[in-house]
């Protein structure tokens, strides 16, 4: 056992302190190997959550200046009127919170934070889905 002498651990073990930093330093990156690999509970549906929330944000900006559409939010279409620019920061403002929040309370209950990530996922495509028609 490697103990702390003379490098500021007072003698306690090293290798804790050592795995500890390590997890910091790797973050929450996902690995790509061919498939997603999760390390996570709840990162596969949290990339997802933003990659659809990007999704809707650079379409519905695409077809509302193309003139083939016009936002149907009143703030979002507020921001529109103001600048494009105004429009993607107020949207990232309203995606960015779901996904701080997720792996928080997935430390504390991840399988609830899978299923919530889930629905969240579905209900947004579906609302998505439902107002192109």
């Amino acid at each position: 056992m490697a103990t702390g002498t003379g490098n500021g651990t007072r003698g306690h073990d090293v290798a804790p302190l050592q795995a500890q930093s390590e997890r910091r330093r790797n973050g929450w990156r996902p690995r790509f190997g061919g498939v997603l690999l999760a390390r996570r509970a709840g990162e596969r549906e949290a990339l997802l959550l933003g990659l659809v929330c990007a999704i809707d944000m650079y379409t519905t900006l695409w077809w509302v200046v193309t003139g083939h559409a016009v936002e149907a939010n009143p703030l979002l279409a507020a921001t529109l009127q103001t600048h494009p620019l105004a429009f993607v920061l107020v949207k990232c403002l309203f995606c960015l919170p779901a996904l701080i929040l997720a792996p928080r309370l997935a430390r504390r209950r991840p399988e609830f934070t899978v299923w919530l990530l889930r629905a969240v996922i579905a209900a947004y495509i579906g609302i998505y889905v439902f107002a192109i028609r």
